[in-house]
Order: C-alpha cells, then structure tokens, then sequence
C-alpha cells in the first residue's frame, strides 16, 4: 500500500515536469524578448501548486532552458551558456514564498489580495530583468564580430517583457483557477452560456480588440498610437461593470492584441506603449478588485437586508402563534369558568334566593362573554376555522363595527390569495385591523368598505388592501378605546402599520376623499425558496485591494 502511494507520488513529480516542460517551451517559441509570457507561466506555477512540487519545476524549467542555451554555445560563449541555464524559477521562488507564506496573498481559496499580487509580480519581474540583464553582460560574440554593446535599454526591455508576460498570463490564470475551484469542470462549462463576463467579452471586448489591432498594423504615426490607446477603453469598460473578473480577462486580451502590434526588436518606439499598457493593466486591475469589493459589500448588504426582512417576518409570526394560543387558553379558561360556577351553583341552589340565582347566572354569562369576546379578538375564531377571508367577512371586525352601527363590507378579488404564505395571511388581517382603528381615530364614518386583491407577476405573488371609510356618523362614535382590543390592534397609528406594511415590502398610502378617507397597501409575497437561498447564502469575494 505504502509502495503504491509513493510511485503515485513520483508519478504526479514526473508529469509535473513533462507538462512544465513542454508549455515552457511552447510559450517561449511563441514570446519574444518584448513579451515573455513563459514568465507568467512560472508565476502561476510558483503561486498556485503546493510547495512539495517546486523540485519538479525547477528540473522542468532547467531542461528547455539548458538545451536552448547550448544551441548558442557558438555565438555567446560557454559562460553565457551556463548563466543561462540557470532556471529563473530558483530566483522567483523566495518572492513567490515569501508573498503567499508570510503576506497571505491568498487568504482563501477564492480570495486574492490584488494589492500584494501586482507588489509580487513587479519584484518578479524586477528580479528577472536584473538577471537577464546581468546574463547579456557576459556573452561573447565570435571572433571577427564587432563587440556586443549592452545598454541600458535592454535592462529596461527586459523589466517590460517579464511584467507584460505576467500581467497576460497570472491574471488570466488565477480567474480560471477561482471558477475551477467553485465547482467542478462539468459545472463550469454548462454555466459558460450564462457567463455575463465571457458573453461580453465575446459580444464586444473581442470585435472591438480586433478591429483596434488591425487598424494599429495599418496605421503608421499617431493614428498607430491612438488605436493602440483606444483599445483600453473596452478593457476599461468591462472592469467596471464585472471589477476584477473583468480586468483580468480584458486586460489579458489587451496585452495580447498591442503586444502583437510591436515589433521585436527593442526601441524606445517600443518602450512607450510597453510602459503606457503596464501602467494601463496595473491601474484597471486595481480599480477591477476596488469595484469587486464594493459590489461584494453592496450584495452583502442586500443579504443581510433580505435576511432582517425574512427574520422581522418570522418574528411577527412567531407572535401571532403566539397570540392564537393565548386565545386558545382564554377559551379553555373560559370553558373551565362556566364548568366551575355550574357546579358551584347546583350545590347552593337551595340556599340562593331566585333573585341572586338569576343574577349569578347572568354575572356569569356576562363574564364568560367578555372572555370569549377577548379571546376572538386576539385571534377570531372564524379566520381560525375558516381561513383569512372568513375572518375578514365574519370575525369580530364585522361584530365590532355591526355593534357600532356601522355599516360594513368586504369585497375579495382576483386569484392567488390562498397561494400567499401564511406570514402574508395574517399580516393582511393585522393591518386591515390597525388601519381600522386608525381610520376611526380620524373620525367617525357610517360606511367602511374593504376591499381585497391578490394576483401573481412573473411568480412573485403579492396583495392589495384598501379600506375606506364614508360617511359623517353625527348620531354616535365609535369608542376606540373599545375597539382596538376587539380587534386586537395596538392602535400606535400610521407610523406603525407603515413599518409593518414595509416589512413585506409594502408601503400604506392614505387618500382624503369628498366625504371619506382611504388607505391603500400592497404587500409582496417571497418565495421560500428564495428565502432558503438567501439565507443560506455566502459571501463570495474574487479580490480585494
């Protein structure tokens, strides 16, 4: 078992090195000394696989780079030759370690400090260039060959190449490597058609780099550069509406198509759009993590937002069981009252004049009725029996108001009310009942109308309420003072029946009328599964600053 383990081991090493191998040598037969893309390449490598596999691509590294430096034993000298074949990696690897190690460039593992990225890239490349440009100092050209001359510049040509390399491949990669990591490669390629980022940049950032890039290969003078400027203002584009993930995929394309574009050999022709297009990928991609963060906040907030609705919804329910078992108790109370002075009664009969009798009766009737009328207040027992249109048509909103002589009439429309959850329900019910009590404390009416609508729109379901009250009742008033306990209301007024209309997404408007008011709300219903979803949602963060 153990044997088996550790050939599984070597034979992950051996693929590591082949594979590494073999892409190192592509990329190096397709870049040029303007555009190293094998320099990214070794930077994703160093910042993406474990530690354990750094040997294997050191020796993957070497391999290439010591069978090229011996093909130009005859131009540059053995001692260039073996400078050469000094693997960069060995050079990137404690700046690779010491960023991901020490300054936890990747706090998890879909999470990369942009910041620390671009600092760890520029000392790469700083790195690299220093090297290279110390490598070229010690070439020797054959005898009979004029003495090759190193300048500056090529330093200069050398940092440029290296940090454009990265700046196309890391990104790139790291993008990928996140998406890989959320899911399965099956998963990602079925969702590639609902990419918003891939379907712009195959809509707009891709025909617009094309166009751009032919028109700088054509063009000569300013007309060169100023397509090879514009061809950032697609990348800009993309970055602010997807942030990192926009950047990373633009930027990329956009060091591709100018790359393309230069010629190369080094010049200071080709030095300007080489530190105009670093300069333009470093600041998008900054602004690409920036705009990330914010976006995460922003849809962090709605999260919590949803979830303090969903939480103040489940809390009004929670009392509303609460309220239905308290009317439960007052009827079994009551129950247990008229049980107990029955047989107290039987006992004393003969000992109670029939006066008393009939006045014990009635006392008790009385406070048996004032039980069982609290009780239907708190939760009526048609709504209880018969659901929320019953309670609405023949609870104790009707009783209350017939009592007071005033008229009264409830009217239901459209479908989906039985659809709504039972949160909306009784949350229709509370505020037709708190709108009742404020309506009366305005003044008093001989007419209220209730009117109730429900329907479905693109499956959100929701309800419209309306009350309205008509009519100067000069002969009598109604007492609110009684009412509102009927009914089961605080009676805290508008303020607080538009903080309860709110929690569900509705907001109560109240119209004067010629003889009348009306109070009007519409109320959403969420979907429970949209509730799961939101609660057990996470927040995902791609970059930071």
């Amino acid at each position: 078992m153990q044997k088996a383990k550790g050939e599984r081991v070597w034979l992950w090493h051996v693929v590591i090195v082949i594979a590494y191998a073999v892409s190192y040598s592509f990329l190096r037969h397709i870049s040029d000394v303007q555009w190293m893309l094998y320099a990214g390449l070794r930077l994703s490598c160093l910042l993406l696989l474990p530690y354990r596999y750094w040997p294997a691509l050191v020796l993957g590294e070497f391999l290439p780079r010591a069978y090229l430096s011996y093909q130009c034993i005859d131009n540059f000298g053995l001692t260039w030759v073996l400078l050469q074949a000094i693997p960069a990696m060995l050079l990137a690897m404690p700046v690779a370690w010491w960023f991901r190690k020490r300054l936890l460039m990747f706090p998890t593992q879909r999470l990369v400090n942009v910041g620390m990225l671009l600092v760890c890239m520029l000392l790469v490349s700083l790195i690299c260039a220093v090297a290279g440009f110390g490598i070229l100092t010690t070439a020797q050209l054959p005898p009979g060959q004029p003495p090759f001359q190193v300048m500056p510049l090529h330093a200069v040509g050398f940092f440029f190449g290296n940090y454009l390399g990265i700046l196309t491949v890391v990104p790139l990669v790291l993008m990928v490597t996140f998406e890989l990591r959320a899911g399965s490669l099956r998963t990602v390629l079925s969702h590639l058609a609902d990419n918003r980022v891939l379907l712009d940049s195959l809509m707009l950032l891709l025909p617009a780099l094309a166009l751009l890039t032919w028109l700088s290969a054509e063009a000569t003078g300013d007309t060169k550069q100023i397509a090879r400027i514009a061809m950032f203002l697609p990348v800009a584009w993309l970055t602010l509406k997807h942030g990192w993930y926009g950047a990373a995929l633009a930027g990329s394309a956009a060091c591709v198509c100018i790359c393309l574009t230069l010629p190369m050999t080094p010049s200071q022709e080709t030095l300007q759009p080489q530190a105009f297009m670093a300069f333009a990928v470093t600041s998008l991609l900054m602004l690409g993590a920036r705009i990330t963060v914010q976006n995460e906040q922003q849809r962090r907030g709605q999260i919590d937002g949803k979830q303090a609705l969903y939480l103040a919804q489940q809390g009004l329910y929670l009392g509303e069981l609460r309220m239905r078992q308290t009317a439960f108790a007052l009827e079994q109370i009551g129950g247990a009252m008229q049980q107990m002075h029955g047989r107290l009664l039987n006992r004393l009969r003969h000992l109670l004049p029939p006066a008393e009798e009939h006045g014990y009766y009635r006392q008790v009737a009385i406070t048996q009725h004032q039980v069982h009328r609290l009780a239907d207040g708190l939760y009526p027992r048609a709504w209880r029996d018969r659901g929320l249109l019953a309670g609405l048509r023949d609870g104790a909103m009707a009783q209350a108001l017939e009592e007071a002589g005033v008229s009264y009439r409830c009217e239901v429309r459209g479908r989906g009310l039985s659809q709504l959850s039972s949160n909306v329900h009784t949350a229709l019910y509370r505020l037709a009942c708190e709108t009742m009590v404020y309506l009366f404390t305005q003044r008093s009416f001989t007419h209220v109308r209730l009117y109730l609508r429900g329907g479905e729109t693109r499956g959100h379901r929701w309800a419209v309420l309306r009350l309205e009250g008509s009519g100067n009742n000069t002969s009598q008033s109604v007492d609110i003072e009684q009412l509102a306990p009927r009914l089961g209301a605080s009676g805290l007024g508008l303020d607080a029946i538009r903080d309860h209309a709110r929690i569900y997404g509705g907001d109560p408007h109240m119209l004067p009328l010629p003889d009348g008011i009306r109070v009007t709300m519409l109320l959403h219903d969420a979907a429970t599964g949209e509730r799961a979803t939101t609660l057990a949602a996470t927040p995902k963060l791609t970059a930071h600053g």
